[in-house]
């Protein structure tokens, strides 16, 4: 009966904030977007043709964001890039 308690995670969740748990294992979130990520890979087999819709929209808009940032990352730095060689050209080259 010990080692059955030290195998279930301890979860810990916010009383402040919006709960939601998974329909299928009863697991906690935070939000239902991670909840909705969370039926969408661990139970994609179970989950019904809803949920699914909406993993696959959270999963796009997730997509977006990280396409957004990297787009972001990549020209802050190309600037970054670009100042320090300006500078350089002006400071020793002058």
């Amino acid at each position: 009966m010990a080692t059955e308690r030290a195998l279930e995670p301890e979860y810990e969740v916010p009383t402040d904030g919006p709960e939601a748990t998974c329909p299928y294992c009863g697991r906690p979130f935070r939000s239902d977007r991670y909840a909705t990520f969370h039926v969408g890979v661990e139970h994609a087999e179970e989950c019904t043709d809803a949920e699914q819709e909406a993993f696959d929209e959270e999963r796009d808009d997730e997509e977006y964001d990280l396409f957004t940032f990297h787009f972001k990352t990549a020209i802050s730095v190309f600037l970054v890039y670009f100042l320090f060689t300006f500078i350089y050209a002006l400071v020793w080259a002058g």
